[in-house]
């Protein structure tokens, strides 16, 4: 899973990141989540076992595939309890961020996106040293590997699942704008962006009372992320604050976006909304990106039954790429640390990784779990029997590392935010490159105040 959503106002001082709590909202969900962590230790029960609270966010599976009841088979002494189901990432990590600046460890276990983590591990002191589970890092690919530690190269946490880069369209608009509806047909025409820009044409031509994408953030995030990752891994900004929205990667990624907008191929739908799950249901527009995080957990029951089989999905123009994934942590505050540490491993071994892909689809960032027929042979029903996993395991090959910054989710946020504006008209296209800039800048800023 899973992805970054709106701008952080983050702050690093004197070592510590810190951030204001949300409110209610936010106190809320710390107060749901933060389990035994810090403060007194009420962490074992009156059975005598040790309850260990993992605190989760959107869909991790770990309920759906039965997780719970098969640790405490395996461990009796202890009681297991996941907690966050259905929150938001934005409003969990407000809660998260805030509990650890507190000395509260909020949860035993803890879950966060993969492009957070430059900045949450960047306090080493935050967390549990995981070192005794160093062999593990045979079960993932070095750039998750290397994802789950502190800059002073401490192991903190331990990869989950992981994005991989799809294409999900519909059908049935594609047939009524004259357009290919096989995946392998629909994946040649667009084999390149070129190519891709050729069908979006075609599709604004045809007259369909639909939009061709869905927006104009969630391509430049897949845009991004390939570009980025066929060069040089540099993105918006580095670890110094300094913007590289002259990068290759920064530069393509909203050029294309931009010009797919100049041609009325952008729709007018922001990601998470109700308008983009409306006209997700609705047929609103024909195509969206769907990294291995969306199409089943997001897309199937956002679109419905009804709707079973009018989805599809192909390869995404120029094939590599990822976008998403997440981790498991342990605070360092927390009562039980080592047991917490324990579970945390288990959760994320290559076994348990594909239950969870067998429940929700989650794809698993292990290659060995890739590999597993479970997981390697599976085919969407909804999609069409599309072979999602062969088609995300191929976006994956040979893709190298990202250079996620500290400063990349505040930046990241502007970004989208600019480029939502210029989709909607609110700012000219004259001045997008400007109010990029601009955007950025101020994110920057604020993110950095107090270092």
């Amino acid at each position: 899973m899973h992805f970054l959503k709106g701008q952080y106002g983050l702050n690093r001082k004197n070592g510590r990141i810190a951030l204001a709590a949300f409110a209610a909202g936010a106190l809320a969900i710390t107060a749901a989540c933060s389990g035994d962590g810090g403060g007194d230790d009420d962490s074992t029960g009156e059975d005598g076992k040790t309850k260990l609270t993992v605190a989760t966010f959107n869909t991790f599976g770990y309920v759906q595939a039965g997780l719970e009841a098969k640790y405490e088979a395996e461990n009796p002494d202890i009681d297991v309890v996941f907690e966050g189901d259905g929150v938001q990432f934005g409003e969990y990590r407000t809660a998260l961020e805030t509990a650890l600046d507190a000395g509260d460890g909020f949860g035993d276990v803890v879950a966060m996106d993969e492009q957070a983590t430059p900045q949450l591990f960047q306090n080493g002191d935050h967390w549990y040293d995981l070192s005794e589970y160093a062999s593990r890092e045979g079960d993932y690919h070095p750039n998750t590997w290397n994802l789950g530690h502190t800059p002073d190269d401490k192991l903190v946490g331990l990869g989950t699942d992981i994005g991989g880069m799809a294409m999900c369209y519909r059908s049935d608009l594609f047939a009524a704008a004259g357009l290919p509806t096989d995946r392998e047909e629909v994946a040649a025409a667009w084999s390149d962006w070129e190519g891709f820009k050729t069908v979006a044409q075609q599709f604004v031509d045809s007259d369909v009372d639909a939009a061709f994408l869905d927006n104009g953030t969630q391509l430049q995030n897949m845009l991004l992320s390939q570009f980025a990752g066929q060069g040089d891994g540099q993105m918006y900004v580095d670890d110094e604050g300094n913007l590289t929205l002259d990068s290759a990667a920064a530069t393509q990624s909203l050029d294309l976006v931009f010009e797919l907008t100049e041609m009325g191929a952008v729709g007018n739908f922001p990601s998470w909304g109700e308008e983009w799950n409306a006209a997700m249901a609705a047929g609103g527009y024909a195509v969206m990106p769907c990294p291995g995080w969306m199409a089943r957990a997001i897309i199937e029951p956002t679109s419905g039954p009804d709707n079973a089989d009018k989805w599809d999905m192909a390869a995404v123009p120029g094939v590599a790429g990822n976008w998403g994934g997440s981790f498991l942590a342990v605070p360092a505050e927390g009562p039980n640390p080592e047991k917490a540490a324990a579970l945390a491993s288990w959760l994320t071994e290559p076994e348990q990784q594909i239950a969870v892909f067998e429940a929700v689809g989650n794809f698993p960032s292990s290659p060995a779990a890739q590999a597993d027929p479970r997981v390697a042979d599976y085919t969407s029903d909804y999609f069409n029997d599309a072979p999602s996993s062969q088609i995300l395991i191929a976006s994956l090959a040979s893709f190298p590392a990202l250079e996620y910054s500290y400063f990349h989710p505040p930046v990241q946020g502007a970004v989208e935010t600019t480029i939502n504006g210029i989709v909607d008209g609110s700012i000219p296209m004259a001045d997008a490159h400007s109010a990029i800039e601009s955007a950025a800048s101020d994110a920057v800023e604020l993110a950095g105040a107090g270092m």
